[in-house]
């Protein structure tokens, strides 16, 4: 890495950023579809829980009392969303590398400590991001599934699925399981039937169905997300232009403070828990994640890799504010993401709304008598 003036190149691209492809936006733009963005999150995964009460209720009509929680819904789980947030704020801020670090801590020890931690509402807001929509009850459940016999488990997937679909699916398992590598072609897919087709009916109207190589495909029904509508690789690109300065800046803080040579990723980001996995978990070299520096002497011969880690949260965490990361990069990343959204509004409310149907027509039946 070498340093170089960039700021002439800098202005020149964010001029270029600041048209993007719809009008310029502002403010009141970010506010509201920011807000119109949360709530449709929220409602979706609400959806997704009112869905599954609606199966474990016809399940329970048909005498199973112990259900599977996940295919209750499908698997599904909606992308979350709790507001802009630039891939700069994954850089811990000084209040919060104080209080938690980089998080790693909380994933790979076990004390009464990260116990706590899991539950802290600052934590879960700072990684929210990745560990998206769940319920920790699934988990439970999902125990009480696995010890129930296998007559139970593959009654209950019948009348779930239906005859035709169990059956279909019971074929596509047992060709895996004897030979993972083998090819087979069970047909086409049938209908959903059981109480998973009465679930969608009652939910979303029906399935949905389309023609694919000329067979039928069925499939849930569920409105596309907006938030897939936009690539944070897109939205980084602009950004990074705007504060190349600022990164380079933090690169060479970070380095001169002994952590080697740091890059962000074409999405912004820092692979700052794959560095950390080398104290805590260390995988083979070459196995899987990105490229990262070298751990320092400092961290090779870390006795406590948890000190660690807050150390070096508050060093990055500090490089982040000397060097004029946050000076307006979240403010800068909403309105670079609303520029792209900006001329899909009225698909964005649509959207909104298409999923509080869906979330009426459940709660409905489950209010009902």
């Amino acid at each position: 890495m070498r340093r170089m003036a960039v700021s002439l190149l800098v202005g020149s691209m964010a001029l270029a950023a600041c048209a993007g492809p719809g009008r310029e936006v502002d403010g009141d733009d970010v506010a509201r579809i920011e807000q119109s963005l949360t709530n449709g999150s929220e409602l979706a995964w609400e959806l997704v829980q009112a869905e599954a009460r609606v199966a474990a209720r016809c399940m329970e009509d048909a005498g199973f009392e112990v259900h599977h929680p996940f295919l209750l819904h499908g698997s599904m789980y909606p992308d979350r969303f709790e507001g802009f947030a630039s891939p700069y704020s994954r850089i811990p801020t000084v209040e919060q590398a104080e209080k938690f670090a980089f998080g790693q801590w909380v994933f790979h020890t076990e004390t009464p400590a990260a116990e706590a931690m899991r539950t802290d509402p600052d934590y879960l807001a700072f990684v929210a991001d990745d560990m998206g929509w769940s319920d920790p009850a699934e988990d439970t459940v999902y125990q009480e599934w696995q010890a129930q016999d296998q007559e139970y488990r593959d009654a209950w997937e019948e009348a779930f699925y239906g005859p035709e679909r169990f059956a279909y699916n019971q074929a596509m398992n047992e060709a895996f399981e004897a030979d993972p590598d083998a090819e087979f072609d069970p047909g086409p897919q049938p209908p959903f039937g059981g109480c998973e087709l009465e679930t969608l009916e009652i939910v979303y109207d029906g399935p949905g169905h389309r023609e694919t190589d000329g067979e039928d495909v069925w499939h849930r029904p569920l409105p596309e997300t907006p938030l897939t509508w936009v690539g944070d690789g897109t939205v980084y690109e602009e950004l990074s232009a705007q504060y190349a300065d600022q990164e380079q800046d933090f690169l060479f803080c970070v380095q001169d403070l002994g952590y080697g040579e740091w890059e962000f990723d074409s999405l912004g980001w820092l692979p700052a828990a794959f560095y950390l996995q080398q104290l805590y978990d260390p995988v083979p070299d070459g196995e899987g994640g990105p490229e990262i520096p070298p751990l320092n002497d400092e961290a090779e011969d870390a006795d406590d890799p948890q000190a660690y880690e807050f150390a070096m949260a508050l060093d990055f965490a500090q490089c982040a504010e000397t060097s004029g990361l946050r000076d307006g990069s979240e403010e800068a990343w909403a309105e670079l993401y609303v520029a792209q959204l900006i001329d899909r509004e009225t698909e964005i409310y649509a959207w909104e709304q298409q999923i509080k149907d869906y979330l009426a027509n459940a709660q409905d039946h489950i209010a009902g008598p």
